[in-house]
């Protein structure tokens, strides 16, 4: 078995069979099978995004190109919609991404001069039922790299990257959630893109409605003012919300 899922993450989230399958040993996998072919797995994950409405809310319907892994401590993994506490997701995550297999008939490939977009936003600012100042910009990072399969596709090293927040530009420092009282669940959505390289990217002026003013704008329109060729290839999320509810 080749091992794909390295280092920073004490247990690692999956790791690569020789059939392109991943065995996954992070809380994700009470969503799949053990052994699930990663094309299978992009229909479960589109089929997520639809049933808690990240599609179409955050962004129309994409094809998603691989698995995003994200890990708070080692208790405390993103994984679709599950509810994590505040407190616990107040520090940077670390993040992997494991690009779909080499079995699809489109594989994105990745070279060493390809940039990518890191962001999290949450489309149900002040509430769900309010979107006065949704949607709530989180963290972004554009310039980050992926590693390059190119030249180098069977290599497990170029299958999965554990991001680098160093090597990119950090447009929005990490906030963690902080939903109101009263306000019940929101959804904290984590977004990857495929860089568009002539894009001009500028941060948002205020968090708040990704600065444009306008309730409800968010994700979609920043990607569209700034780099409109930039290709959406995964997102995870989960559901937090604040202790004070009655």
């Amino acid at each position: 078995m080749l091992n794909i899922c390295k280092s920073v993450i004490r247990r690692p989230a999956c790791s690569l069979t020789r059939g392109n399958q991943l065995s996954f040993r992070n809380p994700i996998a009470r969503n799949f099978p053990a052994r699930m072919n990663l094309v299978t797995i992009s229909q479960s994950l589109d089929e997520a995004f639809t049933k808690h409405k990240i599609v179409p809310d955050v962004v129309d319907k994409f094809d998603t190109q691989g698995l995003l892994t994200i890990e708070y401590n080692p208790k405390d993994h993103v994984a679709l919609g599950n509810t994590l506490k505040v407190s616990n997701t107040q520090n940077e995550p670390t993040i992997q991404f494991t690009l779909n297999s080499s079995g699809q008939e489109k594989e994105l490939e990745v070279s060493e001069q390809d940039k990518f977009i890191l962001i999290m936003t949450d489309p149900d600012a002040p509430s769900y039922t309010d979107k006065s100042f949704s949607e709530f910009a989180h963290w972004v990072i554009t310039d980050l790299p992926l590693n390059a399969n190119k030249d180098n596709s069977e290599s497990a090293e170029s299958l999965s990257t554990i991001l680098d927040y160093s090597k990119g530009r950090v447009l929005v420092p990490y906030m963690g959630p902080g939903p109101p009282p009263k306000t019940k669940k929101h959804r904290y959505v984590f977004l990857l893109f495929k860089q568009d390289p002539e894009g001009k990217f500028e941060a948002p002026k205020e968090r708040a409605r990704w600065g444009t003013g306008v309730p409800g704008s968010g994700v979609r329109d920043w990607i569209k003012a700034h780099g409109p060729n930039s290709k959406l290839l995964g997102i995870n999320f989960f559901y937090a919300q604040n202790e004070v509810q009655e």
